[in-house]
C-alpha cells in the first residue's frame, strides 16, 4: 500500500491534510503560525487552524467558501489526501504530509 493509498484510509475525503499559501504547500501547524500574527489574531494557541483561518478571513474580507475569488497568494487554500503527492513535505518545517 502506498503513502498516499495509508494516509487515505486513515483520513476522511473532507479531512484537511495541508494548505496551499502562495503556491507553497504548507501544513496546518505552520499555515496557523504564518496565518496568526499577519491577521493579528490574539491568542492563536487556543484555536485550531480553521478558527485561526475563519477570523483571519472575516478580518481580510475573504469568503473562504468560494476559493477561486482569492489567489493563494492572498489567502491559504485547503488541500485534502487526493491533493497531496506521495513525499511531498511542508515548505516551512519540512515535515511530511
Amino acid at each position: 500500500m502506498t503513502t498516499s493509498a495509508k494516509r487515505e484510509a486513515l483520513m476522511g475525503a473532507t479531512d484537511i491534510i495541508a494548505y496551499y499559501y502562495g503556491e507553497k504547500t504548507v501544513c496546518p501547524d505552520c499555515t496557523k503560525d504564518l496565518a496568526a500574527p499577519y491577521y493579528l489574531i490574539d491568542s492563536p494557541e487556543s484555536f485550531t487552524t480553521e478558527q485561526v483561518l475563519d477570523e483571519a478571513a472575516k478580518t481580510a474580507g475573504i469568503n473562504r467558501n468560494d476559493e477561486d475569488s482569492y489567489t493563494s497568494y492572498e489567502f491559504p487554500k485547503i488541500l485534502y489526501a487526493e491533493d497531496i503527492v506521495d513525499g511531498e513535505t511542508c515548505f516551512v518545517c519540512g515535515c511530511t504530509l
